[in-house]
C-alpha cells in the first residue's frame, strides 16, 4: 500500500489523557479543514442564495449601492451564523467537525481532562474560530509556533485537538516556536498601529464635523416642507411632490436611499418606484422588474400606468396613497373632468407637503373650469353648471377675486 489509511484508528487516546497529549498533526488539520469546507460550504450556499442573488442585483443596478451593503452584510452575518450552528452541532454530538472525525482526530477539554466538550466551550470555539477571519486568518498561524499546536479559537474555549492514531505531533522545535511568535507579535503590532491610525483620522474628522455634514445631506431633504412624515408616508409625499415637480430628482434620490436603510419593511417598494421614476434605458427596466416582483401592489399599478396610461387602469393601485391622487388629479384634467379633478385636489390641499403644490393646481383646474363654460354657446348649459359655479364661486371668496 503506496498511502497509509489516514481515517484508520489505532490508539484511542482522546479519552485519557497522557501527560503529553497526542497532538494532532497539522497536516491533519489541514485536511480536516478542506474536507470541511468541502461539505458545510453547499449548505452554506443554500441558505445564502437569496441574499447573493439579491446582493448582485443590488450592485448591478449601482456599483454604490447603499441597499447592497446591507444585503452584503446580511449575506456574511447569516453565513457566519451558519457555520457556528454547524460547527457547535458537530463538536458537542461528535467531538469533531465531519472532517476531522472522518481523519480520526478530536477535539478535548485542555488543561482539564473532561470526557465531553461543554456547550459553551463548543459555542466559544466556533464564534471565535469564524471571528479570526475578521484578521485575514492570522491567528490561525498559532498552531506554528505553539508547544501543543493551539491557536487562538482553542486557547479561548480551552480545547485542543487530538488524533486516535499511533503516531501523533511532537510539537515545533525552539527555534520555530521563537521564530513563529516573534512574526505573531510584529503582525499584531502591524495592526494596532493601522487600527490606531484609522481611529485618529476618524476622530479627526468626527472633530471637524465632517460625519455630521455628510449624514444631514445624505437623509434630510429640504424641499420637502413637512419634517414630520417618516417612513411610507415620507417617501410618498417625495414622489408625489417629484411628479408635480416641486423637488429635484436628487432630493429624490436621497429620500430613496434613506428610506431604504431606515425603513426598508414599509418604504422599500415605493422607494424602488422612486428609483424606477429617476432612472433610463436599462436601468429602469431592472428597477420596473424589482418594483413589480409583486405585480399587484400599487407601486407596480403606478408604474405600468406611467409606462401605458391606456392600458392600466389608476383605480386598481391605492387611493390612499397621494402619489395615486396626484396622478388622478391630472388624469381627470386630461379629460377636461375639471370639478372631478378639483375634488381630489381639494383633499390634497389639506396635506401639509402637499398644500403648496396642490394650491396651483387647484387655480390651474378652476381657470380651465372658467373657461370651458365660457365657451360654452347657444344657450345650452350642462346639468353641472351649478356645481361649477359653486367652484368658481368658492374660488373667488377663497382668494378675494371679484
Amino acid at each position: 500500500m503506496l498511502f497509509p489509511d489516514l481515517s484508520a484508528p489505532e490508539v484511542n487516546n482522546s479519552k485519557e489523557f497522557k501527560a503529553q497529549p497526542a497532538i494532532a498533526f497539522l497536516m491533519d488539520r489541514f485536511l480536516a479543514f478542506i474536507l470541511d469546507f468541502l461539505l458545510v460550504s453547499p449548505v452554506v450556499s443554500l441558505l445564502v442564495s437569496g441574499l447573493v442573488r439579491q446582493a448582485k442585483t443590488f450592485f448591478l443596478l449601482n456599483s454604490r449601492s447603499e441597499e447592497g451593503v446591507i444585503a452584503a452584510l446580511m449575506l456574511f452575518a447569516v453565513g457566519a451564523t451558519a457555520v457556528v450552528v454547524l460547527q457547535v452541532l458537530s463538536l458537542y454530538f461528535l467531538q469533531a467537525t465531519p472532517g476531522q472525525y472522518f481523519l480520526q482526530l478530536r477535539v478535548v477539554s485542555y488543561p482539564s481532562t473532561q470526557s465531553r466538550l461543554t456547550l459553551s466551550q463548543c459555542i466559544v470555539r466556533s464564534v471565535s474560530w469564524c471571528a479570526t477571519f475578521l484578521l485575514l486568518g492570522l491567528p490561525f498561524l498559532g498552531v506554528v509556533g505553539h508547544p501543543l499546536r493551539r491557536a487562538f479559537h482553542e486557547k479561548a474555549s480551552d480545547t485542543i485537538v487530538v488524533t486516535l492514531k499511533k503516531q501523533f505531533d511532537s510539537g515545533p522545535s525552539l527555534p520555530e516556536q521563537r521564530l513563529m511568535t516573534s512574526w505573531m507579535q510584529f503582525s499584531f503590532a502591524m495592526f494596532a498601529l493601522v487600527a490606531f491610525v484609522g481611529l485618529a483620522k476618524n476622530y479627526q474628522s468626527l472633530n471637524a464635523g465632517e460625519f455630521q455634514t455628510a449624514s444631514t445631506h445624505a437623509v434630510t431633504c429640504k424641499e420637502i416642507p413637512d419634517k414630520e412624515l417618516t417612513g411610507a408616508q415620507r417617501m410618498d409625499a417625495a414622489v408625489s411632490l417629484f411628479l408635480l415637480k416641486e423637488i429635484t430628482s436628487d432630493c429624490l434620490s436621497r429620500e430613496s436611499e434613506n428610506s431604504l436603510w431606515s425603513d426598508p419593511v414599509n418604504s422599500q417598494s415605493m422607494a424602488y418606484f422612486a428609483k424606477y421614476l429617476l432612472s433610463e434605458g436599462q436601468e429602469r427596466k431592472d428597477y420596473l422588474s424589482k418594483v413589480c416582483e409583486s405585480r399587484t401592489s400599487s407601486s407596480c399599478v403606478l408604474a405600468m400606468y406611467l409606462d401605458n396610461p391606456d392600458d392600466v387602469q389608476l383605480g386598481d393601485a391605492s387611493h390612499k396613497l397621494w402619489v395615486t391622487q396626484v396622478l388622478e388629479a391630472d388624469h381627470l384634467y386630461s379629460q377636461k373632468n375639471y370639478e372631478g379633478s378639483l375634488e381630489v385636489i381639494e383633499g390634497l390641499q389639506a396635506v401639509p407637503a402637499l398644500r403648496e403644490a396642490m394650491d396651483k393646481k387647484y387655480v390651474r383646474s378652476i381657470w380651465a373650469l372658467k373657461e370651458s363654460l365660457g365657451a360654452m354657446k347657444n344657450g345650452r348649459v350642462p346639468a353641472s353648471s351649478d356645481t361649477s359655479a359653486e367652484w368658481i364661486d368658492g374660488f373667488k371668496e377663497k382668494y378675494g377675486v371679484r
